[in-house]
């Protein structure tokens, strides 16, 4: 009988501490009031060119998250829960096959404390809404470390090394990997892991050989 009663009290134990956690994850998601990414023009002092680029936002209670419109800082964006960011991606996602030209060059996008200088330096100078936003979600999903994933928005055709920003087909083609990506983030609730976005067929300009998937 004492066993018994043992048995139960840690059961309720349990069932408790797992409400909490869930009323905790839901109360987070129900402060975001609204998400939005917007495609907005920009023009960068240093590049000189009339462009677009993407701005994610977010508000969250009295408080917006947002991006620059003309660079990468998404500190406050890898801060927010994954339920928050795989709202984010999802929306980013949806700019596949946009072909408008972002306000800013090609250039190494990245200040982190691992940084490590990248091998080579790509022949492409320009890039379009839809590199990106991948190239955000790369940002949101390895804030540390993506010097190591992806050096430049830059994409390549991973065999032959062949620059491919301005082939819109191979570019959607990329989409599906991202798309995938999210999905086995959601089911398996565990985001870094899941996005294993550089393969043997596409991958990001100086991209470490050991962050190639299969």
């Amino acid at each position: 009988m004492e066993l018994t009663m043992t048995i139960r009290r840690i059961f309720l134990t349990i069932i408790g501490i797992l409400c909490g956690c869930l009323m905790m994850s839901i109360n987070i998601f129900a402060q975001v009031k609204c998400i939005s990414v917007e495609k907005v023009k920009c023009r960068h002092f240093a590049d000189q060119i009339d462009g677009y680029k993407l701005v994610v936002s977010v508000s969250q209670g009295d408080t917006i998250v947002k991006t620059p419109a003309d660079f990468y800082d998404l500190d406050e964006i890898v801060k927010l829960s994954d339920n928050v960011k795989f709202a984010i991606i999802e929306k980013l996602l949806k700019f596949k096959g946009d072909t408008s030209l972002c306000c800013r060059k090609v250039s190494k996008f990245f200040y982190e404390g691992i940084e490590r200088t990248c091998v080579g330096k790509p022949k492409t100078q320009y890039y379009n809404i839809q590199i990106d936003a991948l190239y955000m979600i790369n940002k949101i999903v390895h804030p540390e470390g993506i010097s190591m994933y992806s050096c430049f928005p830059v994409i390549i055709d991973w065999e032959s090394k062949q620059e491919i920003n301005n082939r819109t087909d191979l570019i959607i083609d990329y989409y599906k990997v991202y798309e995938k990506c999210l999905r086995v983030a959601r089911k398996t609730s565990c985001i870094r892991d899941s996005f294993r976005f550089n393969t043997k067929k596409y991958a990001w300009y100086g991209a470490l050989d050991e962050t190639v998937a299969n």
